[in-house]
């Protein structure tokens, strides 16, 4: 049973993620992110992202260089921070980790006990 502070926090997480998204573009290293087409660019070249792809990609590109905690990170894209979710997007950071393998200057840590922590150069 979910009691009153954590739909709070649920309806918190998912207006983030929605904030998020109304960003057209975002840049990881040498990668483009646009988030309307859901495509992922590397020198001319694009893939098309799932949308659980997309969202997690997201929220490392808000969060470059910052630990992203696993639980937020869940809540937000997954909506639940269960056993079976957990695995799951342990499989979509493995799957995220491939797309940007091209760039070596991006790396995706875990952060033993927090969450994980995407480090790339960051562009201005």
């Amino acid at each position: 049973m979910t009691n009153e502070k954590e739909k709070i926090l649920l309806s918190e997480e998912n207006e983030d993620l929605n904030m998020l998204l109304k960003e057209p573009a975002y840049k990881v290293g040498a990668y483009s992110i646009d988030v309307q087409k859901r495509l992922l660019t590397f020198q001319g070249e694009s893939k098309k992202l799932t949308n659980k792809e997309l969202n997690l990609l997201i929220l490392f590109a808000a969060n470059t260089n910052k630990i992203l905690e696993r639980k937020y990170a869940l809540k937000t894209v997954w909506k639940d921070d269960n056993y079976y979710n957990a695995r799951s997007m342990d499989v979509y950071i493995c799957k995220i980790r491939k797309l940007l393998i091209a760039d070596p200057n991006i790396i995706i840590i875990n952060i033993h006990g927090k969450g994980y922590k995407l480090i790339a150069p960051v562009s201005e």
